[in-house]
Order: structure tokens, then sequence, then C-alpha cells
């Protein structure tokens, strides 16, 4: 049995960081394939130590072929907790996998393909995410509270950790020993933290809203911008007569059921004719009105006043103000009582 190293330790901690990851996520539903996927690192993890401690490496030696399922196992995962299920077919990107087991011998080519693959598969997890948030952006004033910007983040970071790491493993002869180890480490500190990461923020998620089945491609080019724009005229004069974009978490249908408008035809009226998303259309309002307040001379805490307009997190008001005024409510605050 070959001597363990500090590495080893944080593969521990990994395998028991993902367990517990594991075990707190199942209780949620739509979160039940994330459980599986740290499952998956719990074990592979595992694996490690043990390959590495040679024990197993003698008998058979699997650890390569993670490097390659992590890519697609992420990508189903993703699509799991977006549509709360998975097709048939879906299973086909875990496929190309069971060949390689033939090959593990050739752990460095293993790696190499594997890596190239989890890079692929890393763009593909990132665009349905981004696809995913840009959907709900047509249908909700709240989708900040529901997007994956963190992990479109996380699986970033990652994909550049294990590029670099890929380095690594293919220049091993050529630097020093200590070097390697310290490699090793930090990649597998990396994914100590992102395992964490995902835990915790995923155990503070809020379900995910089903999106509507509104057919949203190509509506900032409609051609015939003009069709709509009694709709939209109708819509906003409406909306803001009312001030309806003042209801928390108000979405495309909560506006359909008070204008009597087809949610298609509102949809593509501020699509085509603002030239906005709906979650933009709406936040624009409350901004707006929050600015009308504070020009008048309230008094009241920024916390109210964005709670008050409809905002129901403090990060989403920060931001979409500061998109929109191009400085912070804080400072707006401090210049309005000049």
């Amino acid at each position: 049995m070959d001597s363990l190293n500090f590495v080893n330790l944080i593969q521990a901690a990994t395998v028991g960081a993902s367990i517990l990851g594991c075990l707190l996520l199942w209780r949620k539903g739509p979160f039940h394939a994330i459980a599986l996927l740290l499952a998956l690192i719990a074990f592979a993890s595992g694996i490690n130590i043990l390959e590495e401690s040679g024990i197993t490496r003698d008998i058979y030696m699997i650890s390569p072929i993670f490097i390659m399922l992590f890519g697609p196992a992420n990508y189903l995962a993703a699509k799991y907790i977006i549509n709360e299920k998975l097709e048939t077919s879906d299973w086909i990107h875990i496929l190309p996998v069971a060949p390689l087991f033939l090959f593990t011998s050739h752990v460095t080519e293993i790696i190499a393909i594997g890596t190239i693959w989890r890079l692929v598969y890393a763009y593909l997890t990132v665009s349905l995410l981004i696809q995913y948030k840009r959907t709900l952006e047509e249908e909700r004033s709240d989708s900040d509270e529901f997007s994956y910007n963190w992990l479109v983040w996380v699986i970033l970071t990652t994909a550049l950790f294990n590029l670099i790491d890929l380095v690594r493993l293919n220049t091993q002869q050529l630097i020093p020993i200590e070097l390697n180890v310290i490699g090793q480490g930090i990649n597998n500190s990396v994914g100590l933290v992102v395992v964490i990461i995902i835990t915790v923020k995923l155990l503070a998620q809020k379900r995910l809203p089903k999106p509507i089945k509104v057919d949203h491609r190509d509506t900032y080019k409609d051609p015939f911008q003009e069709n709509y724009l009694s709709t939209f005229n109708e819509l906003n004069t409406l909306v803001n007569t009312n001030k309806w974009f003042l209801k928390p978490r108000l979405t495309l249908t909560d506006v359909s059921d008070l204008t009597g408008l087809q949610i298609r035809d509102i949809s593509r009226a501020i699509n085509t004719v603002a030239k906005k998303s709906f979650n933009d259309y709406i936040n624009e309002y409350r901004v707006k009105h929050i600015c009308q307040v504070l020009d008048a001379g309230s008094t009241h805490s920024l916390t109210r006043l964005y709670t008050d307009a409809g905002f129901s997190s403090k990060a989403s008001f920060n931001k979409v103000f500061k998109d929109y005024t191009g400085i912070t409510p804080s400072t707006y605050k401090a210049k309005a009582k000049v």
C-alpha cells in the first residue's frame, strides 16, 4: 500500500461533502439529478483514493473514465433540474463513455479525450442554462430568482481549471513531483469548493417555475412591428394606469388574465415594439416608479421602496436599478435629497 498525501485528504473531504450534499438535495424533488451527480463525485473521489493508495490499482484502473463521464453527467443534471425529467433519448449522451472501459490503461489519452469532452459539454450545459434564463425573462418579472447565473460561472470556472490541469497531466515528466502534486491538489480543492457551493446554493433555490409554451424565437427581429403596435399601446396604457407592475412576481400569464389579451400577443408586442423581454419591461416600470417616489422626497428605506415596487430581492433590485439609471439606488437617493 502506497503512502497517502494531502491530495488524498482533499479527496476524502470531497467524498464526505458530496455524500452530505447528496442526502440533503435528495429531499428536494427537482434536484434528484444533482444529488445523483454528487453521489457520482463521491464515488469517483473514493476510487481515486483507492487507486492512488495502491489498493485497487493493480486490479483494474477505472478513474480516467470519470473525466469522460462528468461532462454528460453535468449536462443531464442541468437538463433535469430545468425540465424535472429526462427523455429516453437523453441517455445517448452517456453511451460514448462505455467503450473507454476497455482502454483505461491508456491513461494520458483518455484524460486528454475526457477533458475535451468535458469542455464540449460545459459549453452545451452553459448554453442550456442561458436559454432557460432567457425563456424566464420573457415570462416573469422575478426571473433573476430562478436563473442559474451562479451555476454558469461555476461551470466555466471548473472548465478552465480542467483545461489547465490537462496541461499538467500531459507534462508530468517535465515538472517536479512536488509541483505536480500541488497542481493536483489545487484541482481537487476546486472540485471540493464546487461541491459545497452547489449544495448550499441549491438548498436555498426556490422550486423552478414551469416555462410557458410560447415561441420566442426571433421575436426581436419581427419585421411586422406595426402589427403589434396597437396591442402594445393598449397593454402599455393598462399596465401604467393600473400600476400592475407593482404586483410582486408578476408573470406573463398574470398580465394576460388582467388584460384579456393572449399570452403570445403580449409577448410579441413587448419584444417587437419595446424590444425588451417581459422581465426588462416590467422592471423598468418599477425602477421609474421608485425614482419618482425618491424625487418626490420619500424618506422610506430602499428596502421598503423596492418591496412596495414589486421587487422580490435586493440583488435583483440593485442590478436592475443600476442598469437603468447608471448609478446605485443609494447614490440616487442621496442625490434626490439635495
